[in-house]
């Protein structure tokens, strides 16, 4: 068993109809691992993820969920006796006439509240802690997940623990488990959420997309079979040994690690065969 461990060679391929079986066939060849299975060649690796992306694009997709019977912002204002009843009675009006601003965004523009205190009151619906964020400070740990997901659900990952092995991640509004548990079947870490003010959040965010970050390509209009292909020749040309692919609601999130523990990640949302040219950013 460490022999085997020691010499990636001798473990099995992954792929039931793999043609390169010898040992000396296998002496070619370190292979890669996509997940846990191990693929013996680019062939067989290829072949590993159409069926990986398959089985991606088959699970139902999951948008980000709001915590059902959470008590209304407005109500756990009150209870903590930052605001008085005439006061949320004002603010819903506004709402009323400007119904795509937040509730906390009026209270805090009537000065009836801090935004300390529109912080706590989300913590407390989630039922996680809050967690002080340096605005002018991008945590090291910021650079574990992709920018364009940082993004997109507004949280950035704070702290990493490599005694317990978890990751902490402060969210501004909306707390969305899903990515939770994508981020921990493609780190292999455990994940803990709490809410940050979003004025610093948004802060960090920026100043985290200003600086060095591990490569990160967006594809956009990329049908099943041109991922495929465009990931294999990826994980080829930089070497990859380990390749891991998850479901982040709407997209599929791909990372791929080299020897040298460089990491590239990919996000792209599954489209039909018949999808147009493949457009690629990169941050």
């Amino acid at each position: 068993m460490m022999l085997k461990n020691a010499l990636p060679w001798l473990n099995t391929c992954a792929n039931p109809g793999c043609q390169a079986k010898s040992l000396h066939k296998r002496f070619l060849s370190s292979g890669a691992y996509l997940g846990e299975a191990r693929y013996c060649s680019p062939e067989c690796f290829q072949i590993g993820l159409v069926e990986c992306f398959a089985h991606l694009t088959q699970q139902p997709r999951s948008m980000p969920t709001r915590r059902q019977h959470r008590i209304p912002l407005g109500l756990e204002l009150i209870s903590r006796g930052c605001i008085h009843a005439q006061t949320l009675k004002l603010a819903l009006q506004k709402q009323k006439e400007e119904p795509e601003t937040r509730l906390g965004q009026i209270l805090m523009r009537m000065e009836a509240v801090t935004e300390e205190q529109i912080t706590a009151a989300i913590a407390s619906q989630w039922s996680v802690p809050v967690f002080r964020l340096d605005p002018n400070q991008v945590p090291e740990a910021a650079h574990l997940v992709p920018f364009s997901l940082i993004q997109r659900y507004k949280m950035v990952p704070v702290h990493f623990s490599k005694q317990t092995n978890k990751l902490h991640l402060a969210f501004a509004q909306v707390l969305d488990r899903s990515i939770l548990y994508a981020i921990e079947k493609m780190l292999g870490v455990r994940t803990e959420a709490c809410i940050a003010d979003e004025s610093a959040l948004q802060r960090v965010i920026l100043n985290a997309g200003s600086q060095e970050r591990p490569a990160e390509y967006v594809l956009n209009s990329l049908s099943r079979g041109e991922l495929v292909s465009m990931i294999a020749g990826y994980a080829l040309r930089l070497r990859a040994e380990k390749v891991f692919a998850a479901n982040c609601n709407d997209q599929i999130w791909v990372r791929a690690v080299a020897k040298n523990e460089v990491t590239t990640h990919f996000l792209t949302s599954i489209l039909p065969l018949h999808a147009a040219a493949v457009e690629a950013d990169i941050y």
